[in-house]
C-alpha cells in the first residue's frame, strides 16, 4: 500500500510521519507551498510531486488533506485529468464533511472515504506524540475500505465506523469537547482576573483542578464526575456566585454562568442530585439570574 497526500499541512505531515514510523510506505506529497512540501517529504522520505496528478500516479491511497473548502474542487480537478481510477482509494481527513464531496472520484470507480483523527493538531510534534493513542472515525460504504481498516490495524489505532448522515453531529460533538472546552477555560480565567488574580498565575493554580476533573471524567464518565455546589444542591453558594456577578460590566459573564448552571443542573439531576426540592430551588435561582 503506497499512500500519497495532496496538501502538506500539519495534519498531513504528522500523519504521514506517523504512518511511515509504523512501517507504511508514503509515496509522496503535493502542496503549492514549497516550504511545507519540502518539510513533509523530508520527514517521510517521500517524493515531492509537481502536481496532484503525480501523487495519484504513484499511490494506491490518495488522501486529500487541503483546507475543507478546497477538497471537493481538488478531487474534481484530479478526476478531470483522468488521474483517478478504479484501483484507487480516495479519502479526506475532514471531520465536518462526509465522503460525498468525493463523488467525482467515486464516479471514476475509486473507493471513497473520510478518515478523521479525534485529535487536536495545534502543533506537529505534539500531534505526532499523541497519534498512537488517537481514535479515528471511518466513513464510507465501499467494501474495499477494508484496506483502510488494515492501515488502522497496522498502526494500532482504534476506530469506529460512522454513517454519512451522522457526520455533522459527530463533528459537532468533537468541536464541543475540544474547541468549546478551550472557551470554557478562557471564561474561567476571565472571571478569575476580575477577582484580582493575574491570568498566568491563575491558570497555573487552576491546572491541577482542571486535570483532576478530566481524570475523574475519564474514570467514571460525566454523570458521576460532577462535583461542586450544583451537584450537592447548595442554593446559597449559587446565589453568592450570582451576586458576585451583579456589576453591570459582568453582565455577559453572569448570563453565561446562569446558562451553564442550568445545563449543569440537568446533568446533576441524571445522577448525583436526587432531592427534587433542591433541584427546583436551584432552577428557580438560575432562571431569575
Amino acid at each position: 500500500m503506497h499512500i500519497g497526500f495532496i496538501g502538506a499541512g500539519k495534519v498531513a505531515t504528522a500523519y504521514g510521519r506517523y504512518l511511515r514510523g509504523c512501517g507504511l510506505i508514503i509515496s509522496g506529497y503535493f502542496d503549492r507551498h514549497g516550504d511545507k512540501l519540502a518539510h513533509a517529504c523530508s520527514g517521510t522520505h517521500s517524493r515531492a510531486c509537481r502536481d496532484a496528478a503525480e501523487v495519484a500516479g504513484i499511490s494506491d491511497m490518495v488522501l486529500i488533506t487541503t483546507r475543507d473548502d478546497q477538497i471537493e474542487g481538488v478531487c474534481t480537478a484530479l478526476c478531470r485529468e483522468g488521474a483517478v481510477t478504479a484501483n484507487h482509494l480516495v479519502g479526506h481527513m475532514s471531520g465536518a464533511h462526509a465522503s460525498a464531496i468525493l463523488a467525482t472520484a467515486e464516479a471514476a470507480g475509486a473507493a471513497v472515504f473520510s478518515l478523521h483523527p479525534l485529535q487536536a493538531f495545534a502543533e506537529e510534534e505534539k500531534a505526532l506524540a499523541d497519534l498512537p493513542h488517537t481514535w479515528f472515525s471511518l466513513e464510507g460504504v465501499d467494501p474495499r475500505l477494508k484496506a483502510v481498516e488494515k492501515v488502522l490495524e497496522k498502526t494500532g489505532n482504534r476506530h469506529f465506523r460512522i454513517l454519512p448522515e451522522h457526520k455533522g453531529l459527530y463533528h459537532l460533538a468533537a468541536c464541543v469537547v475540544s474547541n468549546y472546552l478551550v472557551t470554557l477555560m478562557d471564561y474561567g480565567m476571565h472571571a478569575l482576573e476580575h477577582s484580582g488574580i493575574r491570568s498566568r498565575e491563575g491558570f497555573q493554580a487552576m491546572m491541577p483542578l482542571i486535570q483532576g476533573t478530566l481524570a475523574n471524567i475519564a474514570r467514571v464518565g460525566p454523570d458521576k464526575a460532577l462535583t461542586g455546589p450544583i451537584a450537592r444542591g447548595d442554593v446559597s453558594t449559587i446565589r453568592h456566585h450570582l451576586d458576585a456577578l451583579s456589576p453591570p460590566e459582568l453582565a455577559e459573564l453572569k448570563a453565561f454562568y446562569a446558562y451553564m448552571g442550568q445545563k449543569t443542573l440537568d446533568l446533576a439531576r441524571r445522577d448525583v442530585l436526587k432531592v427534587d426540592t433542591k433541584a427546583e430551588a436551584l432552577q428557580e435561582v438560575l432562571k431569575k439570574a
